[in-house]
């Protein structure tokens, strides 16, 4: 028999300005869980959420990995929280990398051991045991450098696509890099490849430590099966395509919904059960025009189109929490597929900018159409204020594209730097 009780808990969300924490938070908050948010800057979404009466401000994974492992170890020992909670790319990476660290101060964390979370985090590892699989995948290489490039390059199948390993790949210090595959990591012939691979693998320290791969384009629509999983067995699913993407030919989702189907399970519970998975993973696949699914890449970790999943039904946070728990997860028998969610405003405009560039221009009514009725997922009834925070935070971001538009424009006028040495960790309650 399953369980659903909410244990005297505070817990310890990460990431407070992306849109799957502040889902976490609501799904634990509203069920009378005291939540204490994190971020590596002040003034996060999150913080002003009705559900977090903390907060706690730490340096940022990607570029200090090693002080944000230490003030949060430092800040676990300090309190007391039951669990930790990270949801973006980058800090899971780096708590996965220190779980058993943080986990010695008492805590219960949130996410996969090191090992296991390297077989997903690296592409390269992912397409090693999925081969063994009977699950389709693209033809994948994995060149440590230009000669082994120069020596395939005559025999892949043309188109391919230039990626790093992972969203985040590090450098030998453990800085973290980020690449989100653009259009220009396409290549349609030898010489093409050459020059992409060469480009992106001098692109950053990260890519020169981790060279990046070569992967067969497989055409069709990206869809997903996520879910939580307990050693190996996906214990709740959901699955979701992409109606639009940005860039179109591929990246992050704009606009989703959910949908079934049977086949893309069967693959997806085969390889979290060859990797022993336990916790959320999203498993991505691209679905071909002939019906056939492709495995795509698998992320050990919470994805950014959650609160679409939890607003059909399946609400992985608190099954997450469940289980942390040691309790039996209350697992819904169905889903809603009828969902839709604009997930990235900014994005979704990315889109339509994209398609009138390609001379389409009627990309404008299907966009008005989507503004009008489908769910924003920026936009919470019950969580107003996290809604005025996100209104707030997109008109910085827009100013600081104007600066950085002014400053291309005027290169020699840079603005007066700011002190990176200054304290940065901050604990106090809710304003």
């Amino acid at each position: 028999m399953c369980s659903s009780s909410a244990p005297d808990a505070r817990v310890l969300v990460l990431d407070g300005d992306s849109q799957a924490s502040l889902c976490v938070v609501s799904s634990l908050g509203s069920r009378g869980v005291d939540v204490t948010v994190g971020a590596a800057a002040e003034n996060s979404i999150g913080r002003y959420s009705r559900y977090v009466d903390r907060e706690f401000v730490y340096p940022a994974p990607s570029t200090r990995p090693v002080a944000f492992a230490d003030e949060l170890f430092d800040f676990l020992t300090r309190t007391d929280h039951f669990a930790v909670f990270p949801t973006r790319d980058d800090t899971t990476t780096v708590v996965s990398r220190n779980k058993q660290r943080l986990a010695a101060t008492g805590t219960h964390v949130g996410v996969e051991d090191w090992e296991r979370f390297q077989r997903v985090a690296d592409k390269a590892r992912t397409f090693e045991f999925a081969t063994d699989l009977d699950v389709p995948t693209p033809e994948t290489h994995a060149p440590a450098s230009l000669a082994d490039v120069e020596a395939i390059a005559d025999d892949v199948t043309y188109p391919v696509i230039v990626k790093s390993r992972s969203k985040h790949v590090a450098d030998s210090h453990g800085r973290l890099y980020t690449h989100e595959v653009g259009s220009n990591d396409y290549a349609g012939s030898p010489a093409d490849l050459l020059e992409t691979y060469e480009r992106l693998h001098n692109a950053s320290d990260g890519t020169r430590n981790e060279p990046p791969l070569v992967q067969e384009c497989i055409p069709g629509q990206t869809t997903t099966t996520v879910g939580l999983a307990r050693e190996g067995e996906l214990l709740a699913h959901f699955q979701e395509r992409r109606l639009r993407t940005t860039p179109a030919s591929g990246g992050s989702s704009t606009l989703i919904r959910g949908f079934r189907d049977d086949t893309m399970l069967a693959y997806a519970r085969a390889v979290v059960a060859e990797i022993g998975w336990t916790g959320p993973i999203q498993v991505e696949f691209m679905w071909t025009p002939d019906g056939e699914f492709y495995l795509v890449e698998v992320n050990g970790r919470y994805w950014g189109s959650l609160p679409l999943a939890v607003a059909s039904g399946v609400d992985v946070p608190w099954l997450h929490f469940s289980l942390l728990a040691g309790e039996t997860p209350c697992v819904p028998g169905c889903y809603r597929e009828d969902v839709v969610q604009q997930r990235l405003l900014y994005g979704d405009l990315k889109w339509l900018a994209e398609q009138l560039t390609d001379g389409n221009p009627a990309a404008i009514g299907s966009f008005l159409q989507a503004l009008a009725t489908t769910n924003q997922v920026f936009v919470r009834p019950a969580d107003p204020m996290t809604t005025l925070a996100a209104l707030r935070q997109a008109a910085e971001l827009g100013v600081e594209a104007l600066q950085d538009g002014l400053r291309e424009v005027f290169p020699d006028r840079e603005p007066p730097s700011t002190p990176d040495d200054q304290p940065i960790r901050v604990e106090r309650g809710r304003r």
